[in-house]
């Protein structure tokens, strides 16, 4: 008879990331059709104003400009923006609490994050050496200052390659940064199971 239940923890597992990052794709090239979209606009209106077309814009009763077009524009652009850095936060948060669930499923009982880790290790699934970096990036961008531990900044001591590196201290969470995170929580689930058939 054919042990299953690696079967069902490896589709479960690997399902469960790749509905996910398929939503946050779907979400990004949504957002990211409207940067463009917005940006050809702001083109176009500038083109307009080049060759002598009306300025859209509004004055208050004193005379002093309150909007202009090309203002709105760059408004949106930066809203779109925005949106992408608050939904590659979500993936992020999202691909760890998939692991941290499915671990805990796995174990058959809620467990800190170090537990979760070593029930893993004894079932066989890594952990990544990452691991921890996710985990400290998910604290940071759960909780931010409001923390007695920094939590960036112990990541960046602790892991300095692990997310791309900008001058000063922001964060802005690359592309890169997302398929690190997806690699590490991958690596810490179950890989596809060889059919091993046992004797009855």
């Amino acid at each position: 008879m054919v042990n299953l239940v690696p079967f069902f923890r490896f589709y479960q597992f690997t399902h469960g990331i790749r509905m996910l990052k398929k939503g946050y794709t779907a979400a990004r090239d949504s957002l990211e059709a409207e940067i463009k979209g917005t940006q050809a606009k702001a083109a176009a209106y500038q083109e307009h104003l080049a060759n002598g077309g009306e300025r859209i814009c509004e004055y208050d009763a004193d005379g002093y400009l309150l909007w202009e077009q090309s203002q709105v524009y760059d408004i949106e652009i930066e809203d779109a923006r925005k949106a992408i850095f608050e939904i590659r936060k979500a993936l992020v948060i999202a691909l760890y609490h998939h692991w941290e669930h499915s671990a805990a499923s796995w174990k058959g009982s809620d467990a800190s994050h170090g537990k979760l880790a070593e029930f893993c290790i004894e079932e066989g699934y890594g952990p990544s050496p990452d691991l921890s970096a996710v985990q400290y990036l998910v604290n940071y961008l759960k909780h931010g200052s409001n923390s007695r531990t920094d939590w960036l900044k112990r990541l960046r001591n602790e892991y300095p390659c692990f997310l791309t590196q900008l001058p000063g201290n922001e964060l802005r969470l690359s592309e890169v940064d997302l398929d690190r995170v997806a690699a590490a929580i991958e690596a810490t689930g179950p890989s596809s199971p060889a059919i091993i058939v046992e004797k009855q």
